[in-house]
C-alpha cells in the first residue's frame, strides 16, 4: 500500500520544491520573501544568470561551441580560418566572458550567504519561541503534578 502511494507523493514532494525554488513564486516564509521579493532587479538578474552559468546545459553547449570552433578554424572545414590555431580570437571571447561571469557568481554566492545568515537567524528566534513554549509547558505539567500530588494525598487521607 505504501508503495502505490509513492509516486503521488514523490510527485507532491517535486511539486512543493519546485514552487519553493520558483523566484516568481509568492513567499510566505520570512526568509524566501526577504530573498526572492525584496531583492533588487540586478540581484534577480544575477541568480538567473548564475544558475545558467552553473548548469550542465551551459557546459555541453559551451563545450560543443568551442569544439566546433576549434575543428573549424584548425581545419577550416568550410570557411576560411578566421581565427588560426593559438585562437587568439577565441581567447578573447572566453576572458570576455571570465571577466563578467566571475563578479555575477561572486554577487550571487554573496546573496546566498546572506540569505544563509537570515535563516540562522530565523531559525534562532523560533528556537527562542519554542523554548519559551516548552518552559511554559513544564511549569503547566509540574503545577498539575502537584495538584495530582496534592488530590492523592486527600484521597490517601480519607481513605485512612
Amino acid at each position: 500500500m505504501a508503495q502505490a502511494d509513492a509516486p503521488e507523493s514523490h510527485a507532491v514532494v517535486h511539486r512543493l520544491r519546485q514552487k519553493h525554488r520558483n523566484p516568481n513564486a509568492a513567499h510566505k516564509h520570512p526568509v524566501n520573501k526577504a530573498h526572492y521579493e525584496e531583492a533588487s532587479r540586478g540581484a534577480r538578474v544575477a541568480d538567473q544568470v548564475s544558475a545558467a552559468l552553473g548548469s550542465w546545459p551551459f557546459i555541453i553547449i559551451q563545450s560543443v561551441l568551442l569544439l566546433a570552433w576549434a575543428a573549424v578554424n584548425y581545419w577550416g572545414l568550410f570557411v576560411r580560418h578566421w581565427d588560426p590555431y593559438p585562437f587568439i580570437l577565441l581567447n578573447l571571447v572566453l576572458s570576455f566572458q571570465a571577466t563578467y561571469a566571475g563578479p555575477i557568481v561572486l554577487l550571487a554566492g554573496n546573496r546566498h550567504a546572506q540569505k544563509d545568515r537570515i535563516t540562522l537567524e530565523h531559525m534562532a528566534d523560533e528556537a527562542d519561541k519554542g523554548e519559551e513554549q516548552i518552559n511554559r509547558i513544564l511549569v503547566e505539567i509540574k503545577k498539575n503534578t502537584d495538584l495530582t500530588l496534592r488530590i492523592l494525598k486527600e484521597l490517601e487521607a480519607e481513605s485512612a
